[in-house]
């Protein structure tokens, strides 16, 4: 399981604060709010909630403030993976359309929602709140890339683009960098998805100029940095990996998503004593399934299987919650429980929910992923085509594709796949990158490959 996996995947591309603060009337400097002068050395998200929280006192039915809250509360949860600022978020959303929902005064609020419930994987939701934000004011460009995402993470991947082309700079004369910002991020994720990887890439670069430019909040510039680092990473360019992700770390120090990628890009390249270092850092700062399972691969690598299996545990612990919770790690642990063959058919099921919600080509992925471990070869290569029919440039699934093939003893498409998911990364994961160079030597040297067996694990001959 490599960390595009962890809501990022694809997966989510959308940096929701350069949303957030440009609806909400924030402005895009990192400076903070009306009252920092009176609170030193205190967070500036933390700040901000503070601040609108004291105007709200004063004068709760001031929609507008509502806005301003929620986007405080997103920039909050996207700084500390607590998702739970967002419901916070959607609380005064909520609030402020009750104040304000029928003109053209309530599109921000419609718009900031749809971000909200994209990271709350209502989708379709999502979708619905873009939409009415663009039916009150055409003109809200920053519901568009919220309706584009939602349409990307369904899977309508037309219907994404129309979306996000119309992200374009009015013809006034003055630079709107904003738009520009948000047209190259949310671009980057359906070029990749395409398997235009260069584009993708030139893509976040001139967002991360434009970041720069716009004096966004650390963390926007951070998580851009921090993607173009993984697609970097998905090429099997680890230096240029590396170079991003460092610069990640020096704008938003502790950044998990950046930790954990170095963590990723240290166990690659099997210095597994200080991917663990960065796996432990990342997990400290939020406990991700994703984190925690990586972790626990690199001790299985290691040779310390108990330490492994306190790491997978916890990881299936964690599963137990989110199912309690609501929490939206379904297609994170189906991808866990086949990758580990631990609870199959748990693993099976959570990847068919996930594609009520959504039929994108990573969730065929893993549901094609799921079948086969459960031993339904036929059906994971329906799913297979359909995980592959972007031309999406991605080493792990062609690795599950090269398996399902092997599984239905097509050696020649087995041998294909394999072959390419080692020519995109080498090292695209800590344990599966090897285990692929070792079926494809087989299939070569000796004519046979790949078995599954009655636990639908892969053997190399």
């Amino acid at each position: 399981m490599t960390h595009t996996d962890m809501n990022v995947k694809g997966r989510l591309w959308w940096p929701a604060l350069a949303v957030f603060a440009a609806c909400s009337g924030l402005g895009w400097s990192q400076g903070t709010s009306a009252s920092a002068g009176a609170v030193k050395h205190v967070d500036p998200a933390d700040q901000r909630i503070w601040f609108y929280q004291a105007q709200l006192k004063r004068d709760p039915d001031y929609w507008m403030n509502y806005n301003r809250l929620a986007s405080a509360y997103a920039q909050k949860a996207r700084e500390t993976g607590d998702i739970s600022y967002f419901e916070l978020a959607e609380t005064a959303l909520n609030q402020s359309l009750k104040l304000e929902s029928t003109h053209t005064d309530a599109a921000p609020a419609y718009t900031q929602l749809a971000t909200v419930h994209l990271a709350e994987h209502k989708f379709s939701e999502a979708g619905e709140d873009a939409a009415k934000a663009i039916a009150l004011e055409p003109s809200e460009m920053f519901a568009y890339p919220s309706a584009g995402d939602a349409e990307l993470e369904m899977g309508n991947y037309a219907a994404s683009r129309k979306y996000y082309e119309q992200l374009t700079e009015p013809r006034d004369g003055r630079p709107h960098l904003g738009i520009a910002f948000l047209a190259a991020s949310h671009g980057a994720g359906l070029d990749w998805i395409r398997g235009d990887t260069a584009q993708a890439t030139a893509d976040l670069e001139k967002a991360i100029q434009l970041a720069k430019e716009l004096h966004l909040p650390a963390e926007n510039l951070a998580w851009t940095q921090f993607m173009l680092g993984e697609q970097f990473f998905q090429m099997g360019d680890l230096v240029s990996a590396e170079r991003e992700e460092m610069a990640s770390l020096s704008a938003f120090p502790r950044y998990h998503r950046a930790l954990a990628a170095m963590g990723q890009i240290r166990a690659s390249q099997g210095r597994y004593p200080e991917a663990i270092s960065f796996y432990k850092d990342a997990v400290s700062i939020i406990p991700l399934p994703i984190y925690i399972a990586a972790l626990g691969d690199v001790h299985a690598v290691s040779g310390d299987k108990a330490e492994a299996e306190k790491e997978y545990s916890l990881v299936e612990y964690i599963g137990k919650l989110s199912a309690i919770n609501k929490q939206v790690f379904n297609r994170e642990l189906a991808l866990f429980y086949a990758d580990h063959d631990r609870k199959l058919a748990d693993g099976l099921v959570l990847a068919q929910k996930e594609l009520e919600v959504r039929h994108d080509v990573y969730t065929s992925d893993a549901l094609a992923w799921a079948l086969l471990k459960n031993r339904q070869a036929a059906k994971a290569k329906e799913e297979m085509e359909k995980a592959l029919r972007m031309g999406t440039q991605d080493a792990l699934m062609e690795y599950h594709a090269g398996l399902i093939y092997g599984a239905l003893g097509d050696t020649a498409q087995e041998s294909a796949h394999l072959k390419r998911a080692l020519a995109i990364n080498p090292g695209f994961h800590v344990i599966f990158a090897g285990q692929a160079a070792k079926m494809l030597a087989g299939l070569e040297g000796h004519g046979t490959g790949a078995t599954v067996t009655a636990a639908g694990v892969a053997d190399a001959h």
